[in-house]
Formats: structure tokens, sequence, C-alpha cells
């Protein structure tokens, strides 16, 4: 038996498809946070679909950020009243986000674990995930950056699984595992590939856009103001997206309103990971265009990317097959 750790949507898409992959003989139990249900309300469908043999609900928000013996115990606890089994009885535990604490549980009882990076590329990037963290969480990230959970250096990780290709770093700090959702999204049966989108996605999304705009939630971060990002987009409006028909697909957590910035663009409600853009139009736009997002490193193969970067250009344009740093 397998257990598997996920916080993002991301990195629900990522354990779906690893369990798939390397575990779909095996039993396999998934810890979300309780926190996820606002997103995926669905969750319990992981069970019944059969991606996992069961789905447990980690009660992180019943964890104040208080002090480092006390979030230990609590993690403790809370694990022993959402999953019903022993640690000792999983043969490997796979831990995506594991900035999260039930990592802290994991090491205070010696226990290795497989580390899964936050996002694609975040592993050679670890200082922008705990700057994000400390500027809401600053214990939060204190601890996670003590015990080397950003940067995959804790004693106990076995290995790490990321996305090589959109690493900054050559040498990593501990065995290194190879995998892309891109490809792996290509790899499973076109019907498992299906019903992974149904969970996420009742129907297709019909549009005539030409370019998606993938958002970030910068805001939400802490990275700029509502204001400041608000700007950001609206520079990109009046410049390098005012010739192009848009969906825009906003990041899960970003909550800025691009109605009301680009007035004539759909704005997709849905919630899902943007790995699955590829899949889920029904006439596809050819051009993905991002400020800068981690998802893009999983979508080269599908559509021309186009990342802003800090800086955007009036008069820019596009050079197809090619992804393009403005």
């Amino acid at each position: 038996m397998v257990l598997y750790h996920a916080v993002s949507s991301y990195q629900l898409l990522e354990v779906m498809l690893h369990r798939e992959i390397y575990h779909k003989k095996e039993k396999a139990i998934l810890i979300l946070p309780d926190f996820i249900i606002e997103k995926y309300p669905q969750y319990k469908k992981l069970e019944e679909d059969g991606f996992f043999t069961q789905v447990c609900l980690f009660p992180y928000m019943k964890i104040p950020h208080k002090d480092e013996k006390k979030i230990t115990e609590l993690t403790a606890r809370a694990y022993d009243s959402a999953v019903p089994w022993k640690l000792d009885c999983f043969r490997i535990l796979y831990v995506a986000g594991a900035h999260f604490y039930f990592s802290l549980l994991l090491i205070k009882e010696k226990i290795p674990f497989v580390f899964f990076e936050d996002a694609a590329g975040m592993l050679s990037r670890p200082e922008k995930l705990r700057d994000n963290l400390k500027k809401r969480y600053p214990l939060h990230s204190f601890l996670a950056e003590k015990y080397g959970l950003f940067s995959g250096t804790n004693p106990y990780i076995s290995s790490i699984i990321c996305l090589k290709r959109a690493q900054m770093i050559k040498n990593f700090p501990k065995p290194c595992i190879d995998f892309s959702v891109e490809d792996a999204l290509l790899e499973i049966p076109s019907a498992t590939r299906k019903k992974i989108i149904r969970f996420f996605l009742k129907r297709r999304i019909w549009t005539f856009a030409d370019t998606i705009l993938l958002t970030q939630n910068f805001a939400n971060l802490g990275e700029m103001t509502m204001e400041e990002q608000t700007k950001l987009y609206k520079n990109m409006e009046a410049n390098m997206l005012k010739e192009h028909r848009l969906v825009i697909k906003k990041h899960p957590d970003d909550m800025l309103d691009y109605q009301g910035i680009f007035p004539k663009a759909k704005v997709i409600r849905q919630v899902f990971p943007s790995e699955l853009l590829p899949y889920v139009f029904w006439k596809r736009p050819e051009i993905i265009c991002t400020v800068t997002s981690t998802g893009c490193e999983n979508l080269g193969r599908h559509f021309t990317v186009v990342v802003a970067g800090d800086r955007i250009l009036p008069g820019y344009k596009y050079k197809t097959g090619r992804k393009e740093y403005v």
C-alpha cells in the first residue's frame, strides 16, 4: 500500500497520473487538505472513479500557526483522526506540498518519504516558495526552511520527483526522478485521460478565441497588491493582447475580476489545472500568454507559449512554435 499527499490543483493532477502509471494495481491512499473542498467539493469521486482506494481530508485549518512543539503535536493528532492506517502500513510515502506540516510528522517519526516539487521548476527556486509563504505564515515558512522542505534537502527525503527540464540547476540534492505531467497525459490511455478530465470538468469549453491568457495570483501570494496586479493586466490588454481574441484561464487561487479588464474576453469559471488545457476545448486556441506561470512548463508541446516577464512591450509580435520572453 502507498500513500500520497497533495495540496494544490497541480499536485492533485500529478498524483492522479503518478498513481495511474506506477501504482495502478496497488492500494493507494490520498491525503488532501480540508480547505481543498472549496475548489473540489466532488473530491469523493476520486474514490468512486478508482483513482485512489480512499481519500482522507487532513484538518490543516484546525492547526494554529503558533509554536513548533504544538504544531507537531496537533499534526500527529490530525493524522490519527483523519487517516485510519498507521504510517508503517505504507510501503512508499509520496509527499507533494512537502512544506506543509504533514512532513514534520514523518521527520519526527524518522520515516523516509519521496518529495514532489511544489510546482514545475520550483525545486530550483525554493526561495520563491519560501518568500511567498513567509509573507502570510512566517512560522510555517521558518519551519519548512529549517527542515529543508523547500529545497528537498531533508535527510528523510529519499528521492525527489520533479520536471527536470524546468530546473535552473544541474546538480540535485537527492536522487532525482524526472516526471512530466504533459508526457504522462499523453502516455495514459485516452479513456483514462477523459475520466481525469471529467473529474475536473463536466463538459468541454466552447470559444472562438485564438489566445489563452493564463493568469497568476500575484496579489494572493503577496507579490503585489491587487491594484498593482490590475494595472499589470490592463497594461497587457492595452498593448500585447489588444489584437487577440482572448479566453482567460484564471489561476485556481486568483481573485481578480478579469471580465472588468477584458470585457470582450471569455473568462473560464471552472476550476481545473492548466495542464489540462490541451484537452478541454471543442476548438483549441493556438497561443498561451502568461506573465510568469509554472503551468506553461507542461504546455509547450501543444501551444505556442509567450511569457511576458516583468516588461509588457507594445507592438509585440508572436513567433509561431517558439517560447518567447518579452
